[in-house]
């Protein structure tokens, strides 16, 4: 049975195995990957844009917030993401804690941040800096709080 890709929500294509009655009749060995995309579909996503490589080594820092169980990690990632300064690169999920040490109707939410310039090894001060900016604008749009 084959599986639906699907670009921002909407059907693009399909992709699956070769069915096996096919496969024994052109004597194939392992059966083929097949799929099917829909330009129409892939087009209105628009090209993804250049970025710089960095030379520079990026900063990892871990921010863990309690929110209220409602909040989806989804909406926080959205708002980090629309509200990062430039030198954030990456933010992602990477641990949701429920129990000891975390009130009832709340949870933990804990993400990776990447920071990183192209021109220039980033200090302290402007990784806190960024970082700071960030807890803010969650304390803001979540009432959140610090882990």
């Amino acid at each position: 049975m084959p599986a639906r890709i699907v670009v921002g929500g909407k059907p693009a294509g399909w992709i699956g195995e070769l069915h096996p009655r096919w496969q024994r009749k052109y004597d194939l060995p392992l059966a083929p990957v097949l799929f099917e995309l829909e330009y129409e579909a892939l087009s209105e996503q628009g090209l993804p844009a250049y970025n710089e490589t960095s030379k520079f080594p990026p900063v990892r820092r871990d921010l863990a917030v309690i929110v209220a169980e409602v909040v989806s990690y989804r909406a926080v990632v959205r708002v980090l993401r629309r509200n990062s300064p430039p030198i954030v690169t990456e933010i992602r999920l990477f641990d949701v804690y429920r129990g000891a040490g975390v009130e009832r109707g709340k949870k933990s939410l804990a993400f990776r941040v990447l920071l990183q310039d192209t021109q220039k090894t980033l200090t302290d001060g402007e990784v806190d800096s960024a970082v700071s900016q960030l807890v803010q604008v969650l304390q803001k749009e979540f009432n959140a709080k610090l882990r």
